[in-house]
């Protein structure tokens, strides 16, 4: 994954540059590519895709993908092998031609130990008998030119071998041609043929390639070497849609090169292109190429296509694009916190009135979305075999993103029992998504059904990584379904499994820790909730969904679920459970835990507002369990003073004050990491302790309460301008525009006028008057 970090002003308050103090958060947006936070469900796949890995729907311009195919490097083994007889292993040509370096095989040659260095390989068994003495020459040639030229590159293969001018003595051109001429097996004319072709390609001799392939190659085509050779040839044509067409040939016949055709084909010239082709199969795969980087809605190509070759392995692949699209475009706005799907059209304007242009979209999509639909069951009983089941297994998901369950069922079990392993799993993805819609998903045979499908999709992950961005999706829309039914608990395992199995993952997930397990939690989990989440963890005879979902996820330590219960009890002002619950954790857990110790290290009872950078001391010994008993027996005390040092203390737990991680995990809001993964929580903490982490409701009510209560001037001084101060921080955490502020000034209240005149002979009055402070009242 790669953040996208760009500075970003989180949160501001207006400042009274005085001796107070202004908190002011400068924050660096966090987000992920567009590619890992996309969601696609959609991943059946037919016999022969592995080839078109690269072409898959993607954010990027390419989806990435690590494995890379060597089927061609196997015909070429098997052709080796059909030569030089069965008693060949290919693994053992593979080992030679693909594996061997080319030093230790000149060396064992010039040595004459191939048969103790390569004793157990049957191709240099076979290579040493006398009647092979020009098979095992041309080897012992081609090791030299791979040893001459790139060691990185090996001989017959597709990459870019750099010869340069001090080895040229030992591949001239000359000691090709005689080798050609003098050879009679027209199996090894073709292999000498290829190294001058591939030679003369990276000579920037075009004629001498173009020759070659003609000579040799375009009349015998039944060798892998051929496609190999027309590809070179391609890159040499002047004309560029002969090009295009001579890449399209390659493409259509060679595994290996399939990226490589695309990063050479002109997609402006496809009609110039097809104009060349022979017959409809040449012409449907054409179009594909077309097709394959078109990150729009190209369901008219997909009709063409259908037309010219209704079998085709391209269509198939092109349709379950089509699908992937729509799910991005509908399915990751609605269950990501980006709210846009993650490849976004230059007319797409989301920012100007986002709801309405939401909208929109997505009803765009959705008549797109049917029109698709209505094609591929129009055309769906045509087809047959493979094909009929993959058609099949797209309109069943495309039902499904369209809400459609029960014809999405439907379709899910018309699935052949016998269809391949791929399809199966996406029919099992499939009747997940029909059991998390339809069924009582608080059931415990339901659970453990969906146990059986969601296990049954990570069993096949080990095989194929590309997965992982399925069961990340499916682990996100199961997350929303437990949560809509009200299971917060199951709800937020879930969703920490999805960002597990993310592509990539997010960085909390590959190395978890305290936040990691509570912060879905402490967006949306009540006291109820977490008292469940408890119990599950500590429940000895957990069901198989159980196991699962606690597997990777649940907490290790009760712990930290008992912080978050005792947090959100004190967001509560259940000041009573928050005590019952901090005080049965281990005295020293704050110390040793998350960030506690570095941001809960200040004296509480001491407004941060009022304190310069030199007089705060952060060596203040913070306990949560103390700091509750302290408020509950303030509360019981009700005295001027007590009310005092209650006010402060909720200012201090305030986003302003020097103790906020007492009511919050995380002190910025909309664009930091937590936020990003969770979701912007700034609604919920609005509503912590009846308004008063924004708003300083609690902090200003004490205020008044010892202002009217005591008969000390001093404390009255003191509540006077923290009244003031609650007032002014008040009104510009509401405001939201410099237009508002204009209409709707800040006017400082009766307090802040009786601080300059009834309390002006005060020690809290001469501390912290200052002249900016007074032009409040001017």
């Amino acid at each position: 994954m790669e953040p996208k970090i760009s500075p970003i002003i989180m949160r501001t308050f207006k400042s009274l540059l005085l001796v107070l103090s202004v908190q002011v958060s400068f924050a660096c947006g966090w987000s992920v590519s567009p590619e890992t936070s996309r969601l696609a469900l959609f991943k059946a796949q037919r016999q022969g895709f592995f080839k078109l890995t690269p072409f898959y729907y993607s954010a990027d311009n390419y989806y990435a993908t690590n494995t890379i195919s060597d089927a061609d490097k196997q015909l070429n083994c098997l052709e080796w092998k059909k030569k030089l007889g069965n008693q060949i292993n290919t693994e053992d040509v593979y080992s030679i031609l693909y594996e061997t370096d080319s030093e230790q095989f000149e060396t064992a040659y010039e040595n004459k130990s191939l048969d103790k260095i390569f004793s157990k390989n049957s191709f240099v068994k076979t290579l040493l008998l006398p009647k092979n003495k020009a098979f095992l020459n041309y080897i012992v040639f081609a090791k030299k030119l791979e040893y001459n030229s790139n060691t990185d590159v090996k001989w017959e293969s597709w990459g870019q071998i750099g010869y340069n001018s001090e080895n040229h003595q030992l591949a001239d051109l000359d000691n090709f041609e005689k080798r050609i001429k003098t050879t009679k097996d027209p199996f090894l004319k073709q292999r000498y043929a290829f190294l001058i072709l591939r030679y003369s390609f990276y000579s920037q001799d075009k004629n001498e390639v173009i020759k070659l392939y003609d000579t040799y190659f375009s009349e015998n085509k039944n060798t892998v070497l051929e496609p190999w050779a027309l590809y070179y040839k391609a890159l040499c044509v002047e004309d560029r849609v002969l090009q295009n067409y001579l890449l399209s040939k390659v493409f259509n016949t060679c595994e290996e090169k399939s990226f490589a055709v695309l990063q050479n084909y002109n997609r402006k010239l496809t009609v110039e292109t097809l104009a060349l082709a022979q017959n409809d199969e040449e012409r449907s795969v054409i179009l594909a190429i077309e097709s394959l980087r078109n990150p729009a809605p190209d369901l008219k190509t997909i009709q063409e296509m259908y037309g010219l070759s209704p079998n085709s392995l391209f269509l198939s692949f092109l349709i379950g694009r089509e699908v992937n699209k729509l799910e991005d475009w509908i399915f990751t706005p609605q269950y990501t916190n980006n709210g846009t799907p993650s490849v976004t059209f230059s007319d797409t304007n989301w920012y100007e009135n986002y709801a309405k242009a939401k909208e929109e979209n997505f009803n765009k999509d959705i008549l797109y979305l049917r029109e698709l639909e209505y094609f591929l069951i129009s055309i769906r009983e045509q087809t047959s075999g493979e094909q009929k089941d993959y058609i099949t297994a797209a309109i069943a998901q495309l039902c499904f993103i369209d809400d459609q369950i029960d014809e999405g069922k439907k379709y899910a079990n018309m699935i052949s029992d016998k269809a391949n392993a791929s399809i199966q799993m996406q029919k099992n993805i499939q009747l997940a998504l029909v059991s998390l819609k339809q069924d009582d998903v608080k059931n415990e045979k339901v659970q453990n059904k969906l146990y059986t499908y969601f296990n049954s999709v990570e069993n096949l992950v080990e095989t194929d990584h590309g997965l992982f961005k399925n069961l990340y999706s499916l682990y996100r829309i199961a997350s929303n379904e437990f949560h809509k039914k009200g299971d917060i608990v199951t709800a937020g395992l879930l969703s920490m499994k999805s960002d597990i199995k993310n592509d990539g993952g997010y960085s909390s997930y590959s190395n978890p820790y305290f936040y990691s397990y509570i912060g879905y939690f402490d967006r949306n989990a009540a006291i109820e909730d977490v008292n469940q989440l408890i119990a599950l963890q500590q429940k000895t005879d957990k069901t198989s969904f159980e196991k699962y979902i606690c597997s990777g996820t649940i907490a290790p330590n009760i712990n930290y679920y008992k912080d978050l219960k005792g947090t959100i009890a004190f967001r509560n002002n259940n000041l009573e459970l928050a005590y019952e619950t901090f005080s049965s954790m281990p005295k020293d857990f704050w110390d040793k835990n998350y960030e506690f110790k570095s941001y809960l290290n200040e004296n509480p009872f001491i407004p941060k507002i009022l304190q310069n950078d030199k007089e705060r001391k952060f060596d203040y010994h913070f306990n949560k369990t103390e700091f509750i008993a302290k408020l509950i027996q303030l509360k019981k005390q009700n005295t001027a003073s007590s009310n005092l040092q209650l006010a402060h203390a909720y200012f201090n737990v305030s986003y302003l004050g020097n103790s906020w991680m007492m009511s919050a995990y995380d002190w910025t809001s909309g664009e930091s990491y937590t936020d990003y993964v969770y979701g912007d929580n700034t609604e919920n903490e609005k509503k912590y302790q009846n308004g008063n982490y924004y708003n300083l409701k609690m902090a200003k009510t004490y205020y008044e309460k010892a202002l009217k209560m005591s008969k000390n001037n001093n404390e009255k001084a003191m509540a006077s301008l923290m009244i003031f101060e609650c007032s002014y921080y008040d009104h510009y955490a509401s405001l939201v525009s410099a237009e508002e502020e204009e209409k709707n000034p800040f006017k400082a209240g009766r307090e802040l006028f009786n601080f300059y005149s009834v309390y002006k002979t005060t020690p809290v009055f001469k501390k912290y008057n200052c002249p900016l402070l007074k032009s409040f009242i001017n």
